[in-house]
């Protein structure tokens, strides 16, 4: 074989090699990019507002929502944190502990209302469960209320909950925090109903006189009252639960 035949073998190898190199980067870079998409936008929840929020005047369009997920009752968010989701509820409150909005499985599930919560009269609590940092490490949407218990100043710019719901579920409105709990599993802060207006201020006052942090915020008789409830690890419980609570203010 002459050197010019080799000369070429050589080259069309060594294009070879660089094409296979090319090839094994680029699917890595893929693969480190839907890693990280699926860590900084779970449920693609980022991407999904922005296909159903109308950019005139910021409004949800709920039917384009419920079209990817009938069972949607609303959105949460908290300024200057990274919860701001759909809510969904069904008949089963075990569905969205490992289930995406958009149906698939998926371990960091999706903020819901309680299977038990009635909208014919309107139930007094909407409470709305979801995952904070799991076991594995791995990102979800109520991590931030974390720092309701990790940092005691964090309520004072952080102590209203947008709470967004279609026109015949009570529509749009601000809910400001009243009482942060860090509790066993089995502490009672799920009451959805009450019998009358004296033991509802019995209940809420009771769990104000229980709460981390402290608010000026009083709860009135008729109030609309909104709970986020997870769950908090090592903070010296056997099952522990974070819960924060907030009432309607407009």
């Amino acid at each position: 074989m002459t050197k010019k035949k080799v000369k070429k073998k050589r080259s069309a190898v060594r294009i070879v090699g660089d094409i296979v190199i090319i090839l094994i980067i680029l699917s890595l870079l893929g693969a480190a990019g839907w890693m990280l998409y699926k860590e900084f936008f779970p449920n693609n929840t980022p991407i999904l507002k922005m296909q159903v929020t109308n950019r005139e005047d910021n409004s949800i369009d709920w039917a384009a929502l419920r079209e990817v997920n009938p069972e949607t009752v609303g959105w949460l968010s908290i300024e200057g944190t990274n919860i701001d989701t759909p809510v969904v509820q069904t008949t089963d409150n075990d569905k969205y502990l490992y289930t995406s909005f958009n149906g698939e499985s998926d371990e960091r599930g999706v903020p819901f209302l309680d299977m038990n919560y009635k909208w014919q009269p309107k139930s007094q609590n909407s409470l709305i469960y979801g995952h904070s940092t799991m076991r594995s490490g791995v990102h979800v949407m109520f991590d931030d209320l974390l720092y309701y218990y990790k940092d005691p100043n964090f309520i004072t710019e952080h102590n209203k909950i947008v709470y967004r719901r279609p026109p015949e579920l009570g529509g749009d409105g601000v809910w400001e925090i009243f009482a942060v709990l860090v509790v066993e599993q089995d502490y009672d802060y799920r009451q959805l109903e009450f019998a009358d207006d004296e033991s509802f201020l019995s209940y809420y006052q009771n769990i104000k006189n229980q709460s981390i942090v402290a608010s000026n915020v009083s709860v009135q008789p008729g109030d609309e009252i909104l709970t986020l409830s997870t769950c908090i690890f090592n903070v010296g419980l056997n099952d522990g639960r974070l819960a924060v609570i907030a009432r309607r203010v407009s």
